[in-house]
């Protein structure tokens, strides 16, 4: 886009997020967009879905005995916030995070607990359109919960993700997978999820309605899926 002056207006957006179509496309609009993403859009929009993805996870995971993974975990909102709401708690969350974006995978190494350590255990570089079973990093480490946010949506990930995330959760790890509700829609995650609860690889479905952005904001009333389930 060019503006008044002829100068060029870099500034990504959510229509340059949805639009999104290869792995590689990913790459580059989140190289852009790291350093400025929470100011620029989470700021800005009232963006709330990483804050409702921690708190559903969180009233249904109580104590887990074991690590959290946190996919697609960008500037790391969702693993934040689940450490911010639960202080006091007497909770240590353990977090890893992975990201196809290595400056996204930055910003969220930057991010501290309130007693000055780092917010994850380790940040992993990975494109989860790929074969997953491949990764004995991931699979070895017997996740007791997975938890995920703005990455199933639009220009992004869909149902076949979602169903090659479960081998990362050990038997009862716990997942709260939020999912834009339009995509959630037209690519079919209801019966995709139907479909695991009825091949018993996953049980205890509850998927709930949220809404993606806070009043008053230019994406008001936008809704998501958080899907939440348990490892058969």
């Amino acid at each position: 886009m060019t503006i008044e002056g002829g100068a060029t207006d870099d500034r990504v957006t959510l229509a340059d997020a949805y639009a999104l179509v290869t792995p590689d496309d990913s790459r580059a609009l989140y190289a852009r967009w790291a350093a400025t993403y929470e100011s620029d859009f989470v700021g800005s929009t009232g963006y709330m879905i990483p804050d409702r993805v921690a708190e559903e996870f969180a009233d249904v995971a109580g104590v887990l005995d074991g690590p959290v993974l946190d996919v697609g975990c960008g500037t790391g909102l969702v693993a934040f916030a689940l450490v911010r709401d639960t202080a006091g708690e007497g909770v240590d969350w353990v977090i890893d995070g992975v990201d196809i974006s290595p400056q996204m995978l930055a910003e969220s190494g930057r991010k501290r607990r309130p007693e000055g350590t780092p917010l994850y255990r380790r940040l992993l570089e990975v494109d989860l359109t790929t074969d997953l079973s491949l990764r004995s990093d991931l699979l070895d480490a017997r996740y007791a919960g997975i938890v995920s946010a703005g990455t199933f949506t639009h220009g992004h990930l869909g149902p076949e993700s979602l169903s090659a995330l479960i081998q990362l959760g050990r038997p009862g790890a716990i997942f709260a997978i939020g999912i834009n509700a339009e995509h959630f829609q037209s690519r079919g995650f209801a019966e995709c999820l139907h479909d695991e609860v009825e091949r018993g690889r996953i049980r205890n479905l509850a998927p709930c309605i949220v809404e993606m952005y806070r009043p008053g904001s230019e994406h008001e009333g936008e809704q998501a899926v958080v899907a939440i389930f348990r490892r058969a």
